[in-house]
């Protein structure tokens, strides 16, 4: 009967903890693996994960990566504030949340560079605090093919002023998408909830949006065609 009551606290005492620290991505919480497509062949891709603290103390959080699989000739990193060399596998400095606060890109992302070799990099990241531990395994997916069949290749898509103040206008310029009255012009935050769209038209182009709105921090523009994504990049307003 004592096994079963120590078994009992104790899977409550694990659940507490699960609910007091989320791990998510555009909005949804992330499970025990993710797949993150690379799109940019020979540049950083900036994955931001969004660590929340849901408890009522400070979190102290570190974090150790632990590389499962690596594509010859990429690499991956962690930043949290500042960048770490690829082959510093666990964090110095930690991670500090007040209770209710999100981490967001500025204060923590991933970085992972193909180098043009395509291949998946498997990393698996630990996240430790004085209260819990948790992990999430990132599939890091470079594919030139299925980027280009799936993704659609985009000759350009930039965003001026970035940093944004009180508008922003993005000019695309996108080959192979016939793009109709579905295709839009869309920003997110880093949680991943829509907060600004526009719809757009013809394949290549300008559309300008009111960010004035918005509270100063990091959010993301994508073009979107009907359920797909075509192309995401960071915006900043100021």
């Amino acid at each position: 009967m004592k096994k079963i009551v120590a078994f009992i606290l104790f899977s409550a005492v694990i659940a507490v903890y699960a609910q007091s620290f989320q791990i998510s991505y555009r909005g949804e919480q992330v499970g025990e693996s993710l797949d993150f497509i690379a799109e940019s062949p020979d540049d950083d891709n900036e994955l931001v994960l969004v660590l929340t603290n849901n408890s009522q103390e400070v979190d102290t959080i570190y974090l150790v990566k632990h590389v499962l699989a690596e594509v010859e000739g990429s690499y991956n990193t962690f930043c949290i504030g500042e960048c770490s060399e690829p082959d510093v596998t666990a964090s110095t400095e930690p991670l500090i949340l007040l209770p209710g606060e999100s981490s967001d890109g500025r204060s923590f992302h991933l970085l992972y560079n193909p180098s043009g070799m395509a291949g998946t990099t498997t990393v698996k990241y630990v996240f430790t605090s004085g209260s819990f531990k948790d992990s999430v395994t990132v599939n890091y997916i470079y594919d030139p093919t299925g980027i280009e069949e799936a993704v659609v290749r985009v000759n350009s898509l930039t965003a001026y002023p970035n940093p944004a103040t009180t508008s922003v206008t993005v000019a695309y310029d996108l080959s192979g998408l016939s793009t109709g009255s579905d295709a839009s012009l869309v920003i997110t935050n880093l949680v991943g909830s829509k907060v600004a769209e526009r719809p757009i038209a013809g394949t290549s182009g300008k559309v300008s949006m009111d960010v004035s709105g918005l509270d100063a921090g990091i959010y993301f523009y994508s073009i979107e065609s009907g359920s797909r994504i075509i192309s995401t990049k960071k915006l900043i307003v100021k």
